[in-house]
């Protein structure tokens, strides 16, 4: 199965003036075929639109699925958490990696995972203990966003605290390289079909790995 890139049309009533305008929504995104398309989640402007009468610009967001033919994964952006019927097509993909998202920012951090060929249950239970420890340490985040390696090998993540300031913090990467271990060695996900692997995935899973020391 390969997917390629496909806009729909449709129609969206601006919150601020009430006036209806013309909505084109990626339902899917072959980023092989459509590099700047990786820019545009990045920014999330693959969901912005704009009032043709009062210029207000507004996030809509709306399912879209994204294929990387290259790095062989694709990640489904679902909103309301139902993934399409359609989309169960591609659970017989060898190789690939299929992954389930639910906002814009587990769907670029997702993307940005996957393309480093990194494994995204490792990198879950790191936040998860990031997160533990952050509230030990009473600071409050509202979310923890994997963000880069840097050149000495640390991984990089992005705090977003409750009035909406980033901050930047970094940790060795000898937490990742033990869990990812683990998921290896005890930790059962199935190949194929797309999974949803988030911080609820990583609380069961830590679970059961303390269950297995």
């Amino acid at each position: 199965m390969y997917v390629m890139s496909e806009i729909q049309n449709n129609t969206f009533t601006c919150p601020q003036c009430g006036e209806d305008g013309p909505l084109q929504m990626w339902t899917s995104i072959n980023v092989a075929h459509d590099p700047d398309a990786r820019r545009r989640i990045e920014d999330l402007s693959v969901f912005e639109w704009t009032c043709p009468n009062c210029k207000k610009t507004a996030l809509v967001l709306h399912p879209c699925l994204y294929h990387d033919p290259a790095n062989e994964f694709m990640v489904w952006f679902a909103p309301d958490g139902e993934v399409a019927e359609d989309t169960r097509d591609f659970s017989q993909l060898n190789d690939y990696t299929l992954r389930t998202t639910r906002t814009p920012n587990e769907f670029r951090e997702k993307i940005n995972i996957l393309e480093r060929h990194l494994d995204d249950r490792a990198l879950e239970l790191t936040k998860l203990i990031l997160i533990m420890q952050l509230s030990r340490d009473n600071v409050d985040v509202v979310d923890v966003v994997f963000h880069s390696i840097d050149t000495s090998g640390r991984f990089v993540f992005v705090l977003v605290h409750p009035d909406g300031v980033e901050q930047y913090l970094r940790l060795p990467p000898e937490t990742y390289q033990k869990f990812a271990n683990d998921v290896r060695d005890y930790l059962y996900t199935p190949a194929r079909g797309f999974q949803t692997i988030d911080l609820n995935w990583a609380k069961d899973s830590l679970e059961l790995l303390k269950d297995m020391h």
